[in-house]
């Protein structure tokens, strides 16, 4: 009862469309870990797919990454020179949160963004001056939306291509740590638990700033 297994069930994607899509990854995989020419015969020994299997997949494109726009829109309102985390006008010329947002995209509405921000709790709006406030560092999606989803994604597939690569031997290694307590309380925990939050929001906002 993996909390893999249980995302998927819990989203509705079933085996056979998740088997679909692991096949595209295992000859990504295949590709960048063999050296020289590939065929297609040679690609379906490495990774137990069949060849007409192989062909299909080969002919698709990967989709380009993109940074997520709200959380772009986030680090240069803390960055660039005329923002700096101040206080904006809702609408009108830069700098404004309408100019802002169309630094970022011109192909979403800035109300959209704006709405969506407010309901994560990262921006508030001032009811008498139409002020927008910058009230987190970072875009933190609402629970079971798309975009938190999106960030899961990203978030996980680096967490785990930088295990894989301390698995496999790379050198240098990935910054990976942890420690271990025993016979903690309850309290002790939440003071644990809290001065990590601070900490890593500290180095989060130092990066976001750079």
């Amino acid at each position: 009862r993996g909390p893999f297994s249980r995302l998927m069930v819990a989203l509705g994607v079933q085996f056979p469309d998740l088997a679909e899509r692991l096949k595209a990854h295992y000859v990504e995989a295949a590709k960048g870990m063999s050296d020289g020419k590939l065929t297609d015969s040679r690609l379906s020994v490495l990774t137990g797919l069949q060849r007409r299997d192989i062909v299909r997949l080969r002919a698709l494109e990967a989709p380009e990454p993109r940074t997520h726009h709200l959380a772009r829109l986030l680090a240069l309102w803390q960055t660039k020179p005329d923002y700096k985390g101040r206080d904006l006008p809702k609408l009108g010329p830069a700098p404004s949160f309408e100019g802002l947002a169309k630094i970022v995209r011109k192909d979403i509405h800035p109300r959209t963004m704006l709405d969506t921000l407010a309901e994560a709790g990262a921006v508030a709006i001032d009811p008498d001056t139409q002020q927008v406030r910058l009230l987190k560092a970072s875009y933190q999606p609402l629970s079971g939306s798309e975009d938190q989803l999106a960030y899961l994604t990203h978030n996980l597939g680096d967490h785990f291509d930088a295990a894989t690569d301390i698995v496999l031997g790379q050198d240098p290694p990935h910054f990976e740590r942890a420690v271990y307590y025993t016979n903690l309380t309850t309290d002790q925990i939440a003071e644990l638990e809290a001065t990590y939050a601070a900490n890593q929001m500290d180095v989060l906002k130092g990066l976001s700033t750079r």
